[in-house]
């Protein structure tokens, strides 16, 4: 008897969904921002073009679908991290740990980070500022808590060291997808995080 092909899984339509936006986040990682279609996308999900089209009618939806993920991915490592106990030098660890952890285990979301980290366009630039300014509120907001019992030093200023905090996870990022390096990531993060916090 001739050989029959396999039957494709149906999916429900929030599985299907759920698929694709996977797929497109690995598409973007892999072409960039500018570059990732519906097309790329099918193919990685094996589906048709058509299918991807439906959950995502325009290039536009697409996009934001996947800003969406990789937004909501940040900034839920961010707040796990925050929303725990601990003195202010060790939560700020936790999440340079966190981040160099999901640089290696989940590198779609750091790249597709990085590409919108420079795409200075009108489209989606004024969407990646904000979604900086949501992770700023969140570490200035320990900080804060840090300062006030007393764990860091009062000329420590809780929005300033925030953003240079937020701003190292770039030149962090970008070292973790270096070809070598016998640079101590780990460590930097420690010394990092003790030269934000010195007193001013």
């Amino acid at each position: 008897m001739p050989a029959t092909a396999p039957r494709r899984t149906r999916l429900s339509p929030d599985a299907r969904r759920t698929q694709l936006l996977n797929c497109a986040v690995s598409v973007f990682a892999r072409d960039g921002l500018g570059r990732g279609n519906h097309a790329a996308i099918a193919e990685l999900a094996g589906v048709s073009v058509a299918t991807v089209f439906h959950y995502f009618p325009t290039r536009d939806e697409l996009v934001a679908a996947v800003l969406d993920q990789v937004e909501r991915f940040f900034l839920d490592l961010a707040e796990e991290t925050h929303g725990q106990e601990g003195p202010l030098p060790e939560i700020l660890v936790a999440h340079g740990e966190a981040f160099l952890r999901a640089a290696r285990t989940h590198s779609m979301y750091v790249r597709v980070w990085l590409d919108w980290s420079t795409a200075i366009r009108d489209t989606v630039w004024p969407r990646f500022l904000a979604f900086q300014e949501r992770l700023v509120a969140i570490v200035t907001a320990s900080v804060r808590r840090g300062r006030q019992r007393g764990e860091v030093a009062a000329s420590v200023d809780p929005e300033d060291t925030a953003r240079l905090f937020v701003g190292n996870a770039h030149m962090a990022a970008l070292m973790t997808f270096a070809p070598s390096t016998s640079l101590d990531l780990h460590h930097l993060v420690r010394r990092a995080v003790g030269a934000l916090l010195a007193p001013g």
